[in-house]
């Protein structure tokens, strides 16, 4: 009978462990094994190698348990809004990642890229209902930060209604896929706003997410 709670033991460790997937806490854990040592035959006592499996499991569920803490705090430290570091960053020149522009009175605002190496660059335009207006195949551009203008005409050479768009700039790498580099836009400062909690600042006219900025002068 001792034997049979012992496998109960081992049996309900194992489903619990699957059930809960790794939510079960080192407390609880040390407890069963602990019932798991008291439960065992006497005549057939857990052997010196499963003991220590057990314990490097414990060890092992306490290391996630101590990293998942770490990593929420460096979550919530690094999306904190602190108005007095948000103020400090008025009138600093910033670099932040971009994917927008605006077309007004027929003109659309320029496209700023970098590339780490020479490579062929398409860009692909969309309304804001995700539809494709432009795609435009730039061939292969030097390294560095480069920009294209856009003429604001879509792929029929019919020019585009003032508005929003989104674009991406894509690299074709050496397997011939393509990767998103994004934008980029530059520009000081000029007011910094908070918005259902999250942090903005105004660069040119336009808002953009904090954890957006990239570099700072």
């Amino acid at each position: 009978m001792i034997h049979d709670v012992s496998f109960l033991y081992y049996s309900t460790l194992a489903g619990i462990r699957s059930k809960v997937s790794g939510v079960l806490d080192k407390d609880a854990f040390l407890q069963l094994l602990i019932q798991g040592l008291k439960s065992q035959n006497p005549l057939e006592p857990m052997e010196t190698k499963d003991m220590i499996a057990q314990f490097s499991q414990l060890t092992s569920l306490e290391q996630v348990i101590n990293l998942t803490k770490a990593v929420e705090e460096f979550v919530r430290v690094q999306t904190s809004v602190n108005p007095a570091q948000l103020a400090s960053l008025v009138g600093k020149y910033v670099v932040v990642k971009n994917n927008t522009l605006s077309v007004v009175n027929g003109q659309a605002d320029g496209i700023v890229f970098y590339l780490e190496r020479e490579s062929r660059v398409i860009v692909r335009i969309e309304d804001e209902n995700g539809n494709v207006v432009r795609v435009e195949d730039l061939g292969y551009v030097k390294p560095g930060m480069r920009a294209w203008q856009w003429n604001a005409r879509d792929n029929n050479g019919i020019p585009v209604r003032d508005g929003k768009y989104a674009y991406h700039v894509y690299r074709v790498n050496e397997k011939g896929e393509l990767e998103d580099i994004g934008g980029i836009d530059g520009g000081t400062v000029s007011a910094v706003q908070i918005k259902n909690g999250k942090a903005y600042v105004l660069v040119n006219g336009n808002l953009y997410p904090v954890e957006s900025i990239v570099e700072i002068s």
